[in-house]
């Protein structure tokens, strides 16, 4: 896994400086190739947190969360459709408030929602850390610290997945588009596969190990 993402990130490398090189493009057309990279890059960090959520976070949930209502223990799995109905509920909200917020001239732009993509991601592991920190200490962690953090995570998803990709539309010059619109494409892979390597050093039986690999995160 590890020599696949040397493998993929030099690959992504070498096509964009390739394009930027040889790929025949004005300098404005350079500069806005450049965004695009940039963006590809927030993107891998950003799925790089956000898609441990079935691995690093449901094995929290499956060894250090109270599942336990009346004598019955939820599945662990079940919680991860919470990032589901956050994204149903908040969804048509989000797009209600950018359109609201373009008509008073007061939109974010890219970059800014990008950043808040980030922030809200690294909230959501901040507490993760706390919840951790309980765990710690012999006891289990409440469901809310993983339904909150789902929460923003996926408003951190909102502010940054649709938005990257529309940008990605229409920065990319005409004959590169489908290549580019790739190219974001693999980052979400870059990401997800960042996601293992990560969640590959969570250890149940490890669990003072826990705290510090979520802030690492944050």
């Amino acid at each position: 896994a590890e020599a696949v993402f040397y493998i993929i990130a030099i690959i992504v490398f070498l096509y964009f400086t390739y394009v930027m090189t040889y790929g025949g493009l004005n300098n404005v057309e350079r500069k806005k190739i450049f965004v695009i990279f940039l963006l590809v890059l927030g993107a891998a960090v950003f799925w790089s947190g956000f898609e441990q959520a079935g691995s690093a976070l449901n094995l929290f949930a499956e060894s250090y969360t109270e599942r336990t209502f009346g004598g019955w223990e939820m599945p662990a799995s079940w919680l991860q459709s919470v990032n589901s109905f956050f994204i149903i509920t908040l969804a048509p909200l989000f797009g209600a408030l950018w359109i609201r917020l373009a008509q008073k001239n007061m939109n974010p732009r890219t970059p800014i929602k990008f950043a808040l993509g980030l922030i809200f991601l690294a909230i959501g592991f901040l507490v993760m850390y706390y919840a951790a920190k309980i765990a710690t200490q012999g006891m289990k962690a409440s469901m809310m610290f993983l339904i909150l953090t789902y929460f923003f995570h996926t408003v951190g998803e909102l502010c940054l997945s649709p938005v990257g990709l529309s940008t990605t539309t229409k920065l990319a010059p005409k004959r590169y588009v489908g290549q580019m619109m790739g190219m974001w494409f693999v980052g979400t892979a870059l990401g997800n596969l960042v996601a293992g390597l990560v969640a590959g050093q969570f250890d149940p039986n490890q669990i003072e190990q826990v705290p510090d690999l979520f802030m690492t995160m944050v």
